[in-house]
C-alpha cells in the first residue's frame, strides 16, 4: 500500500493514547468541507507525495514503546481490500488501532472487528437521512451507512459517531434528527467547521456556526448518548 501521508505524533486523534495517524489516499464521498481535498480529488492525489507502506511500518517499528497507537484515517480507508494485511502487522508490532471511517463498507468493517483488528471505530455522521446525498452523491446506499451504525453500536470495540457543523447545509434541525437517528449510543461529537482548507473553494468564505448556538445544541443532544461535546 501507499499513503497519503504520515503524522507522527498525535496527542488527540486517538482519545487517551499517544499515537501516529497516517492518511489514505481516495474516497468514494464528496462532503463540500473536506480538509484533505489533496487526498480525494484524482488530479490532487496525482500530485501528493506517496509514502510506502514499508516506510509507515519501519517508522512504528522505532517507536515501539514509544508510541501506543496508530491512527487510520484518509480519504476513506476502506477503499482498500488490502488495508486488512497492512492492519495484521501493525497489530503484530503491539500498536492499538484506530479507524475513521465514512460508514460506507460495513461488512469490511464487520470482518475487521470480528478478527480483533481495530480496537475504536470513528464513524462521520454527515447529515440526517434525508440529506445523505448530498454528501454522497447518491454513490452510496444510506442502507450502508445504517448497517454500520448498527454494527458499530454492538460495542464490541470502543467507538465515537461525530458531525461537522456545514454552514447552510446543516440546520439545528438536522443535528437533532441526527441525535434521534443514532440514539442510545456511546459518544457524540459536534465538530466546528473550519474555513482553512475545503474540497469546495466556496466554503472558504462560509462562517461557523456560533459558539453559543453550538452549545445550546449540545445540551439538546445529551439525553441521546453517554457522551457529547464540542470539537
Amino acid at each position: 500500500m501507499y499513503f497519503g501521508g504520515l503524522q507522527k505524533l498525535t496527542l488527540i486523534d486517538y482519545p487517551g493514547k499517544l499515537a501516529a495517524t497516517i492518511f489514505t489516499l481516495g474516497c468514494n464521498f464528496r462532503c463540500p468541507y473536506c480538509h484533505n481535498p489533496e487526498l480525494v480529488l484524482p488530479a490532487l492525489i496525482e500530485k501528493q507525495p506517496k509514502i510506502s507502506e514499508e516506510e509507515v511500518l519501519n517508522f512504528l517499528k522505532e517507536r515501539k514503546g514509544l508510541l501506543e497507537g496508530l491512527c487510520l484515517t484518509g480519504g476513506e480507508p476502506l477503499l482498500y481490500p488490502e488495508l486488512k494485511d497492512f492492519i495484521k502487522k501493525v497489530k503484530a508490532l503491539g500498536y492499538f488501532i484506530k479507524l475513521d471511517t465514512n460508514g460506507s463498507f460495513p461488512e469490511y468493517l464487520k470482518d475487521l472487528i470480528k478478527e480483533k483488528l481495530i480496537d475504536y471505530a470513528a464513524m462521520d455522521i454527515k447529515a440526517p437521512k434525508e440529506k445523505y446525498h448530498l454528501f454522497t452523491l447518491n454513490k452510496v446506499p444510506l442502507e450502508k451507512i445504517n448497517r454500520t451504525i448498527e454494527i458499530i453500536k454492538e460495542g464490541k470495540i470502543d467507538y465515537e459517531f461525530r458531525t461537522t457543523l456545514t454552514p447552510e447545509l446543516l440546520t439545528e434541525e438536522d443535528i437533532l434528527k441526527i441525535g434521534e437517528w443514532l440514539k442510545p449510543a456511546k459518544k457524540y461529537f459536534l465538530q466546528q467547521f473550519k474555513a482553512i482548507k475545503t474540497l469546495d473553494k466556496d466554503f472558504l468564505k462560509k462562517k461557523p456556526w456560533p459558539e453559543d448556538k453550538v452549545l445550546a445544541l449540545k445540551e439538546k443532544l445529551k439525553p441521546y448518548f453517554e457522551i457529547c461535546e464540542i470539537r
